[in-house]
């Protein structure tokens, strides 16, 4: 028994040599790059390990990225330093680590990482790269361009953080292909003068076309200088409207510059916004000159406009609708009171409707709509509880931010004709992919109610009903039922979340959402601007069952000291037969900053058990 134990306490002490390493010979071979920290803390020593060692890899190739780095005070190492720290992840997954119980209790660990391992770590940054390279060009094909512009700029900066001459990924130098892209969508933006409204004395709105390759844009952001502030403009489904005031309102040309620097939007991936203050970032030449009426229309005329408040609708609609007279008078009210713009005429016409009339107060208090158009061309669609008028087209404005944005409204009636709500639609490019969408999978109502409930969403920010966002985000299934949600207790194991690949933990997913309630409702209190909008919009049916849809979109906020973006998903069942004749809502996942196709929560994670 003894020589059998001690044959085994041999055994294990070959296997301790076996698995311990040379530190001396790792240092002396010339292979690696390498770190050492001493600490009480693991985690501590083997950070300070890693930093050690992510500098002598800086000191490595600190000449490759002389021509890239901005200039500072700090030494080239630093700032190479920083930019090496944005590849820590890649770093981690291939780092060797060795550590040991030093004497006096602390932990002595080491990291070494082979030379020829850097090579995979950069290659991770050029496939990023390409991803977003190719993300942008398919917005550029559906004439986003500001989301085209944007990613092709993030792309930009992160080329800047690899020592490569040129960047080349699968064949494809992208070191010249970025830009040579970004001055090929600007080239072919064209802006072109629709008309032009002295509103005021000094007051004037003037209305762009924007095209894009011949074709509406869908989504673009511009700024022009008014004299005194610099001003932002975001334009949509082919027009921008936007107001000159003061001294502007005697301009006869417009100095209009497209946007390809999203700043406000660095965060929204990490390493961007870790190298904005470190790489050199590129400029490209955006401005556009815009000529202007020479021959306004004079303010009496446009007064007396005005003051007759009255609106003429041609409205399309393929089926009879009795109520459809009824529904344009309606639509006419709501315009003139929404040119009137004061509290107490609200309260006059829709004080029977608390909910309306409270959303009307909101929104008309936190953006500052203004009617576009007296003759307005819009139409009638059937929906599950009455009818919708879309694309009443009106123009938001915030000042704190400089922000003007062209917009369109969509008013929901009941079936005898009487409005129920009032939301900001998706753009038309979104709404009509949708429809075709619809038209291979025959399920055109459910797709409907999908993006009514997505613009009633954005419009909770824009009215900031903290309550909606609230319900929306709420552990509970939500009930869909018209204008209103509900919420519903789900039983236990009928959903299931299995991720597929990187995606996050639940209870991370539950611990993201409840953080970002908590700083909502301090931004809704405080901010005096807030705008949201989509920049992405997919929505996907589940295969084995028809009944269940994955909505999974992108959205940009921004408020006026603060700005970030993220990834919504959520889970919705047409077809909830064990709990509710409405639509239900299972699942609504928030990830801030998530962009990595490998990570963001999909509808594929989940198993429904009905």
């Amino acid at each position: 028994m003894y020589r059998q134990i001690g044959l085994i306490l041999i055994l294990f002490a070959l296997s301790v040599c076996a698995q311990s390493i040379n530190r001396s010979e790792i240092i002396n071979s010339g292979n690696y790059y390498y770190g050492r920290g001493v600490s009480q803390n693991f985690t501590e020593a083997k950070d300070r390990a890693l930093e050690e060692l992510t500098s002598q890899i800086a000191i490595h190739v600190a000449s490759s990225f002389k021509q890239v780095v901005r200039e500072t005070d700090d030494q080239l190492t630093d700032n190479v330093e920083s930019i090496l720290k944005t590849h820590s992840a890649a770093t981690l997954r291939n780092v060797e680590t060795d550590d040991k119980s030093l004497p006096d209790g602390r932990i002595d660990v080491f990291c070494y990482l082979k030379k020829s391992e850097v090579e995979n770590i950069w290659n991770e940054r050029r496939q990023l790269i390409a991803e977003m390279a190719r993300k942008a060009e398919q917005y550029a094909r559906d004439h986003n361009i500001a989301h085209a512009l944007k990613f092709c700029y993030f792309s930009a900066i992160l080329l800047n953080s690899l020592p490569d001459e040129n960047v080349i990924y699968n064949g494809k130098n992208y070191t010249t292909e970025i830009p040579e892209r970004i001055n090929a969508i600007i080239d072919h933006i064209h802006f072109s003068f629709v008309c032009d409204k002295k509103v005021a004395e000094k007051e004037r709105q003037v209305t762009l076309r924007v095209t894009h390759r011949g074709a509406p844009v869908t989504l673009i952001d511009f700024f022009f200088w008014d004299g005194t502030n610099q001003v932002s403009v975001q334009g949509r489904d082919g027009l921008a409207t936007f107001h000159l005031l003061g001294a502007s309102v005697k301009f006869n040309e417009l100095k209009v510059f497209i946007k390809t620097s999203y700043y406000e939007n660095r965060s929204e991936i990490k390493v961007v916004q870790t190298l904005w203050d470190v790489v050199q970032k590129p400029s490209f030449s955006t401005r556009k000159i815009v000529k202007l009426t020479s021959q306004q229309p004079r303010l009496e005329q446009v007064q007396r406009a005005l003051q007759k408040k009255t609106y003429n609708f041609n409205v399309r609609y393929e089926e009879d609708i009795p109520v459809a007279d009824k529904m344009v008078r309606e639509a006419g009210r709501f315009m003139s009171v929404l040119q009137s713009g004061h509290t107490d005429s609200i309260k006059n016409h829709y004080g029977s409707d608390p909910f309306l009339c409270k959303k009307i107060i909101d929104y008309v208090k936190h953006n500052h709509p203004k009617p576009l158009e007296r003759n307005i061309r819009a139409e009638f669609n059937p929906t599950g509880d009455g009818y919708e008028l879309r694309r009443i087209r009106v123009l938001h404005t915030y000042p704190s931010i400089h922000q003007q944005s062209t917009e369109y409204l969509v008013l929901d009636f009941n079936r005898k004709g009487i409005l129920q709500d009032v939301n900001t639609c998706i753009t038309e490019q979104l709404y009509d992919r949708f429809v075709k969408q619809a038209e291979y999978g025959n399920d055109w109502g459910n797709r409907q109610q999908i993006i009514k409930f997505l613009e009633k969403y954005r419009s909770a920010y824009l009215t900031r009903d903290i309550k909606t966002v609230d319900m929306m985000f709420a552990e509970d299934a939500i009930i869909i039922i018209g204008r209103k949600l509900e919420t519903k207790k789900l039983p236990d194991g009928m959903v299931n979340y299995q991720p597929l690949g990187k995606q996050p933990e639940y209870d991370y997913i539950k611990r993201t959402k409840k953080e970002y309630l908590k700083r909502q409702q301090g931004v809704f209190q405080t901010m005096q601007d807030i705008f949201l909008d989509f920049s992405s919009f997919n929505i996907i049916r589940k295969n084995n069952q028809p009944s269940i849809y994955g909505v999974e979109m992108r959205q940009t906020y921004r408020s006026t000291t603060y700005g970030d973006e993220g990834y919504l998903f959520l889970l919705i069942d047409f077809e909830p037969d064990t709990l509710a004749e409405n639509p239900l809502i299972y699942v609504r996942a928030w990830q801030p900053n998530a962009w990595n196709p490998e990570e963001i929560i999909k509808t594929s994670d989940f198993i429904v058990h009905k």
